[in-house]
């Protein structure tokens, strides 16, 4: 045992907890990829920049389930979906 480890209460090092999924986005309306091909979400009417002390993009085709968190996040990069429509219609 090294001199930094931690022990939780019973003097034996603390679980390993593999975080699955942390920090992506889960708010999307629809599948990313089943889509226009070679658009994003960046390029979507439906994105919506939610500006408090940061910005959050939200897809406004999924607003019945935001959340106050990250989970109801979509990243603009991620390929477009079958909901996707441009800026012009």
């Amino acid at each position: 045992m090294s001199p930094n480890e931690t022990l939780d209460m019973f003097g034996a090092p603390p679980e390993r907890v593999k975080v699955s999924h942390a920090g992506q986005a889960h708010g999307y309306a629809a599948p990313p990829g089943t889509g226009t091909v070679g658009e994003t979400c960046g390029s979507c009417r439906y994105l919506y920049r939610n500006q408090l002390a940061k910005t959050y993009l939200k897809c406004i085709r999924n607003r019945a389930k935001w959340t106050g968190g990250r989970y109801s996040d979509v990243l603009s990069r991620s390929p477009a979906c079958f909901l996707w429509q441009g800026e012009d219609g």
